[in-house]
């Protein structure tokens, strides 16, 4: 019996294959002593699966694969803290944050480039975001990991967008560095 409900023939989902071998190997890798490089919570992230007819729930399989990214962290955090200790776990995350800094302090409407071509992100609603992000750092702002996730952006022309995936990889980094510190 599958733990993913199917979604059903006129409806896409993930492709079952693909989705059953990648947590049947993630599964063996977490029972290990200690978690593999193989097995991190940024590679969780970024997995994807192929789309098909009835396959698995997108909605189903997206948390299994937030809460097996948490449980790594989780498992990161306590390797580093047992052998290192709390303060290097939190110099980690603090090194992680910094780099992320600078370009919080570029005007808004300038913090990333426009897309080359076609549509991004809007430039308003990211910023609102980064702005969040900014007043978090400054210890002024509650924001937790979820915010990050459940971001959405309005699709926007070149002229009043931010690229895609440049967005994108900031905000990964970003959930980095909130996912380690809470």
């Amino acid at each position: 019996m599958s733990a993913f409900t199917r979604s059903g023939a006129l409806r896409r989902g993930y492709r079952v294959a693909d989705v059953d071998e990648f947590f049947s190997h993630a599964r063996e890798l977490y029972q290990k002593d200690e978690l593999p490089d193989e097995l991190n919570a940024e590679r969780v992230r970024t997995v994807a699966f192929p789309l098909t007819r009835n396959g698995y729930s997108t909605v189903e399989v997206d948390q299994a694969l937030e809460r097996l990214e948490r449980a790594c962290w989780q498992r990161k955090r306590a390797s580093v803290v047992t052998t290192s200790g709390t303060d290097a776990w939190l110099m980690e995350a603090y090194e992680s944050a910094s780099t992320l800094y600078p370009r919080l302090n570029r005007p808004r409407g300038e913090r990333f480039r426009a897309p080359v071509r076609g549509r991004g992100y809007s430039r308003v609603e990211v910023d609102d975001l980064l702005d969040r992000l900014a007043k978090y750092f400054d210890g002024g702002h509650e924001l937790v990991a979820r915010d990050i996730l459940s971001a959405s952006f309005t699709m926007k022309g070149k002229s009043r967008a931010y690229d895609v995936n440049v967005v994108d990889a900031y905000l990964d980094r970003a959930l980095s560095v909130l996912q380690a510190v809470e």
